[in-house]
């Protein structure tokens, strides 16, 4: 065995995130209605934005996108849980419209929650920042 062969391994992590951001990039194609602008370079909170095209003109509406994977297992409800930062929230919350969007990699899905709904949560629910939604 060489010392060329101890190499970085990529974790499960990485995998969920790839699958996550092709999903994602997916769905808006799929859609018509959004348009992928490019990811941002400094992720201090928002993974990408995306544009709002109507019949097929680009509009410069831009929506701010946290994108977050798990394989976590879905609630009772069929809902799914992720956990939110109070820094990452306050972050988002500087730009309205900003959403999360949430891939569950056993079912392939995606799910969506506004940033301002994630805050009422907060608000109502105590500060340990999980998520959900269907």
């Amino acid at each position: 065995m060489s010392h060329f062969d101890d190499l970085p391994r990529r974790d499960r992590n990485h995998e969920i995130e790839g699958e996550a951001i092709a999903a994602f990039q997916t769905r808006l194609t799929e859609s018509g209605a959004f348009i992928l602008q490019a990811p941002d370079r400094k992720d201090y909170g928002t993974d990408c934005q995306i544009e709002v095209m109507a019949d097929g003109q680009a509009t410069n509406i831009r929506v701010h996108v946290q994108l977050k994977g798990t394989e976590s297992a879905l609630n009772a409800d069929g809902s799914l849980s992720i956990e939110v930062r109070r820094t990452n929230l306050n972050y988002l919350l500087m730009q309205p419209y900003s959403v999360y969007v949430a891939y569950h990699a056993p079912t392939g899905s995606l799910r969506i929650r506004t940033a301002e709904s994630v805050a009422h949560q907060y608000e109502h629910g105590g500060n340990n920042g999980p998520t959900s939604g269907r």
